[in-house]
C-alpha cells in the first residue's frame, strides 16, 4: 500500500460483482484535497474478496485496475475481511466502504477533514451521515386492532404477505419500523403483522423519482390478511383507499400519483446502546428532514463508512475476527472509547446504502450473529450486572421457550416449532464456546482502559 497516500479505503466483497461498479464509480470521484486547497491528496482502495464466486475478481481486474485486490480462500466476514487488510494499511487514517454503499461527491474530503479541525486531536474515528439509496413514498396505514391472546399481548392489525412496486417484490426493501412487527413464518406463508396504525415507506424505481416527488405514477400492489373480515385504510399524501381485508388473502393497489413528495431516509447518523444493551443506528428510518445535520459526539461509529486513526488501530487493535458481521463496529467503538478516543459524527460525509442487498434481516444467519454478537460484546465491554442481565435474560427466554415446546409435545401432543427454538441453543452454544477468550479479552481491556465502564455507560439510551 502506498507510502504517500492520505487515506487506505477497505471494502469487502462476498459475490457483490453486480454491486461492486456504482461503489467503485462513487469512490473514483472523490477528490481529497489538503486545507489550503492548493494540492491533491491521494488515496489508496482495497478490495478485499471472501472468495466470491461471481466473477468479482476478475470484473475487479478487468474495469478497474487502480484497485488493489486482496484474495481470501474463505469467506472471513466482515470482521475478518477488513481486518485481512488493516493490519496492513501504513497510511495515516483507514477507511471502510462497504459494498453495497455509493459515496456521494465530498464524502471522502469532509470525513478525513473532522481529524484535522481544532480541537479533534482526540477524534479516534469519524462517521457519517449514511442515507438508504432510493428515494421513498410514505404510506399511512390504519386498520382496527386486536390482541392475540393472554401470551401475546401485541396491538395487531393486519398479515402483510407481500408488497409489489410495479410488479417488482420489494418487501424486503421497505421501511417497516413505524409500522409493522418482524416477520414470521417461511416460504410462501412468510407475513409480518400490522400494527392497527402506523406509516411506512416505500421505495420508488430511479425513473420514478425525481428530487422532490414522484415524476410518474407508480402502482403498489399488497397482499394481506386480516384476522376476520375488517376494513384497511391506506393513505398515500392525503389520499384515502379503503379495502376490505378478509380472513384469507386478498390484493389491494394502490397508484402513487406523479407530484407525490419522495424523501430521502436516514441509516445511520452515528450509532447508540440502548439501556438493556443492544445496538441501533442514530435515526434509523426517520425521513431526513435536517435533523441530524449538525456534528456531534457519538457513541459509536457505523461499520460502513467510519474512518479511523492507523497508529490507534495498529496499538488497541481493529475488529475482533470471532463477530465475522454484526456489532464488529460498536465492540471496536466501546474499546477504542475505553481508551480514551472520541468518535465524531460529520453529517456532510454522505453515503447511500443499498437496504438488505448483502443480508437479510430477521434470516437465521442475521439472528444468529446478531444475539450472539451482542452478548460477546457485553462480556467483552459493559458493566458486569448488565452483561450478566444480557446474557442470563437471553438464556431464561430460550429455557422458558424449551418448557413450551415440551408441553405442547407431551401434554397437547402437538408438534412444536423447533425452528427459532433451536437457534436459540446454537446461539448460546456459540457464545460459550467463545465465552473463555472474550473473558480473557475483558480482563486485558479493563487493565489498559482510560475510562471506566460505568462511565461509559452513561451514553446508553432508554429503548
Amino acid at each position: 500500500m502506498s507510502s504517500t497516500a492520505t487515506a487506505t479505503v477497505i471494502i469487502v466483497n462476498y459475490n457483490g460483482a453486480h454491486l461492486l461498479p456504482a461503489c467503485l464509480d462513487g469512490l473514483a470521484g472523490q477528490v481529497l484535497a489538503s486545507a489550503d486547497r492548493t494540492d491533491e491528496l491521494s488515496f489508496d482502495t482495497v478490495v478485499v474478496d471472501n472468495a466470491s464466486s461471481d466473477g468479482s475478481v476478475e470484473l475487479l481486474a478487468r474495469d478497474y485496475p487502480w484497485v488493489r485486490v486482496m484474495a481470501n480462500a474463505d469467506n472471513l466476514g466482515f470482521a475478518g475481511g477488513n481486518n485481512v487488510a488493516l493490519r496492513e494499511v501504513r497510511t495515516p487514517y483507514a477507511v471502510l466502504l462497504n459494498n453495497d454503499a455509493v459515496p456521494e461527491p465530498g464524502w471522502l474530503a469532509n470525513l478525513l477533514a473532522v481529524f484535522s479541525a481544532p480541537g479533534n486531536v482526540d477524534v479516534g474515528i469519524v462517521t457519517g451521515k449514511v442515507l438508504f439509496l432510493p428515494k421513498f413514498a410514505e404510506v399511512a396505514l390504519n386498520t382496527e386492532g386486536f390482541q392475540p391472546n393472554s401470551s401475546d399481548t401485541r396491538d395487531l392489525g393486519v398479515r402483510i404477505y407481500g408488497v409489489e412496486v410495479d410488479g417488482v417484490e420489494v418487501s424486503d426493501k421497505i421501511l417497516w419500523e413505524q409500522a409493522v412487527y418482524g416477520p414470521e413464518g417461511s416460504g410462501s406463508g412468510r407475513f409480518r403483522w400490522s400494527r392497527p396504525a402506523g406509516t411506512f415507506l416505500v421505495p420508488l424505481p430511479g425513473d420514478a423519482a425525481g428530487p422532490k416527488s414522484v415524476e410518474r405514477r407508480v402502482r403498489m400492489t399488497m397482499s394481506v390478511a386480516g384476522e376476520r373480515a375488517k376494513q384497511l385504510t391506506l393513505m398515500v399524501n392525503g389520499r384515502l383507499v379503503a379495502v376490505q381485508a378478509t380472513s384469507g388473502r386478498s390484493t389491494v393497489s394502490v397508484d402513487i400519483e406523479a407530484g407525490t413528495p419522495v424523501f430521502d431516509v436516514i441509516n445511520n447518523a452515528g450509532g447508540e446502546v440502548f439501556a438493556e444493551g443492544s445496538g441501533g443506528d442514530r435515526g434509523f428510518q426517520q425521513v431526513d428532514r435536517g435533523q441530524y445535520d449538525e456534528p456531534a459526539e457519538v457513541f459509536t461509529a457505523c461499520g460502513n463508512g467510519m474512518a479511523m486513526r492507523t497508529a490507534i488501530g495498529h496499538e488497541i487493535g481493529w475488529f475482533d475476527d470471532a463477530f465475522f458481521m454484526y456489532y464488529e463496529d460498536t465492540d471496536l467503538s466501546w474499546r477504542w472509547r475505553s481508551a480514551g478516543w472520541h468518535i465524531r459524527y460529520e453529517p456532510s460525509a454522505v453515503l447511500r446504502h443499498i437496504h438488505a442487498a448483502s443480508s437479510k434481516e430477521w434470516s437465521p444467519r442475521w439472528v444468529f450473529h446478531v444475539e450472539r454478537n451482542r452478548m460477546l460484546m457485553l462480556t467483552k465491554n459493559a458493566t458486569a450486572d448488565l452483561a450478566r442481565a444480557a446474557v442470563g435474560g437471553y438464556l431464561r427466554e430460550s429455557l422458558a421457550a424449551s418448557v413450551v415446546a415440551a408441553r405442547q409435545l407431551l401434554v397437547q401432543r402437538r408438534r412444536p416449532g423447533l425452528r427459532a427454538l433451536l437457534l436459540r441453543w446454537r446461539v448460546l452454544g456459540s457464545y460459550s464456546t467463545h465465552l473463555p477468550a472474550a473473558l480473557r479479552h475483558r480482563i486485558s481491556l479493563a487493565r489498559k482502559a482510560h475510562v471506566r465502564k460505568g462511565d461509559l455507560q452513561r451514553w446508553l439510551v432508554p429503548r
